[in-house]
């Protein structure tokens, strides 16, 4: 009876095996999972696939919740269905997390690097223009303080200029009025020496005739 029954469950699971599209899940983080060769823990344990190992999904039993799969070295065989994942087991991702973890650092401090690169840089270069700047500004209070000095000799030679006109302009005043006083003094002595001659000059005639005798 009993291998009537083997019989009719091998053909049951060739038919399912057929029927069911291959899959590929991950045996969970347990030491080690035993494999039977049926459906179940009363049927032999025929080996053992080690945690994270991907192996390929063919069927679950539903009365035993037996999942059926073929581990990477081709081996079909019944393990517990609370055993398998669909997703990749930590201990596999563990290394790879890890290792992800390990490239990223490198990326971010080579990251870190280069912003640290440029930011020096750039400070570098700020601190050439603040310099270049200063230096400008210095040129240009010089030069401020160069004309300041200019434009204070040239208002002193212009005052200076100023007064010396101020003082030629009285002496001129003085001139002329000098030449005033000496054409008008120049005038009367001319007005007063035409009146004198005007008054000696018929009396010098009238003694003439007197002497001739034309008494």
């Amino acid at each position: 009876m009993k291998i009537k029954q083997l019989i009719i469950a091998t053909l049951l699971t060739l038919v399912s095996v057929s029927s069911f599209a291959k899959e590929t899940r991950y045996i969970s983080d347990d030491v080690a999972i035993y494999m039977h060769s049926g459906p179940g823990t009363q049927y032999r344990i025929i080996g053992t696939v080690k945690a994270g190992e991907a192996v390929t999904y063919l069927q679950t039993n539903a009365g035993s919740n037996f999942t059926q799969i073929i581990t990477s070295k081709d081996k079909t065989a019944w393990i517990d269905g609370k055993s398998l994942s669909r997703q990749v087991s930590l201990k596999v991702r563990t290394p790879k997390l890890q290792a992800e973890l390990v490239k990223t650092k490198a990326a971010l401090a080579k990251i870190s690097s280069k912003n640290t690169a440029a930011i020096a840089k750039l400070t570098d270069a700020n601190r050439d223009v603040l310099a270049e700047k200063e230096a400008g500004i210095a040129a240009q209070a010089n030069n401020i303080a160069s004309l300041t000095a200019e434009n204070s000799a040239l208002t002193e030679e212009a005052v200076r200029l100023r007064e010396e006109n101020e003082q030629l302009s009285t002496r001129l005043d003085t001139k002329e009025e000098d030449e005033q006083h000496r054409f008008i003094i120049l005038g009367a002595l001319i007005l007063a020496a035409g009146l004198i001659a005007g008054l000696i000059i018929p009396s010098i005639r009238f003694r003439r005739k007197k002497n001739n005798g034309w008494d």
